[in-house]
């Protein structure tokens, strides 16, 4: 089994590095990705820079070239929910676009406007964050909404609220979730809180980023170890 392991920002795959070994390198289409081992796993990791094209671009060479077996994003958003806050964190239990015509995405290709996380990944996840010892954040199931925007306005974070009912908010998930469905790989995406998409958004990330990208890929190394 390979894994495929995208992340949007280096802070979001630092750790995830520094963990891996047998690494070889391989620049496709201006995109770095490193495959080697990882809590004794096969994994394939790229950083696949910001939006939602990039990460479209980086999921479809896992999965044409690698031929991994899972993927998973895993990062940070900004929180849209009442029962979480910063450093917390939401697996997918489905994405959407909130910048893209629905009924457009279910008449054509992929013909549906929502995206499932795998039963398997999530049951995995749940299972390793409950083993973790000292976790001083809460997690949840939810809804995660993909648009090219970092969202720090607050008329624009109603909107989406109002349209999408997400629990947060990024820039990337929704695509990498439609080429997994698209290519039949079971998908997850790891989403840690580094702000709340409003007006002290920008502060919050800068000061939150590190240490929410390092849960993402903590949880998701709990998941590697964990994983037959």
């Amino acid at each position: 089994m390979v894994w495929g392991i995208i992340g949007a920002m280096p802070s979001e795959i630092a750790l995830l590095e520094t963990q891996m070994s047998d690494v070889k390198k391989e620049t496709v289409s201006g995109l770095t990705y490193q495959a080697g081992v990882l809590q004794g796993k096969s994994v394939v990791l790229c950083c696949s820079e910001i939006g939602k094209v990039n990460a479209a671009m980086c999921a479809q060479t896992l999965a044409l070239r690698y031929g991994v077996d899972y993927m998973i994003n895993t990062g940070v958003a900004g929180c849209t929910c009442n029962d979480l806050g910063v450093l917390d964190i939401v697996l997918s239990r489905d994405l959407v676009f909130h910048d893209y015509d629905w009924k457009l995405q279910e008449k054509y290709h992929p013909h549906t406007s929502s995206f499932l996380g795998d039963p398997y990944l999530i049951a995995l996840a749940q299972q390793s964050l409950e083993q973790m010892a000292d976790r001083k954040f809460q997690y949840k199931l939810g809804r995660i909404a993909t648009g090219d925007i970092f969202v720090e306005d607050e008329a624009l974070r109603n909107s989406i609220i109002e349209r999408t009912h997400p629990d947060c908010v990024e820039m990337e998930g929704a695509a990498i979730a439609l080429v997994a469905y698209s290519n039949r790989i079971p998908c997850l995406v790891i989403r840690s809180m580094s702000d709340n998409a409003n007006g002290d958004a920008g502060m919050s990330f800068d000061t939150f980023e590190k240490i929410a990208a390092d849960h993402s890929a903590q949880l998701l190394l709990a998941m590697l170890k964990l994983a037959e």
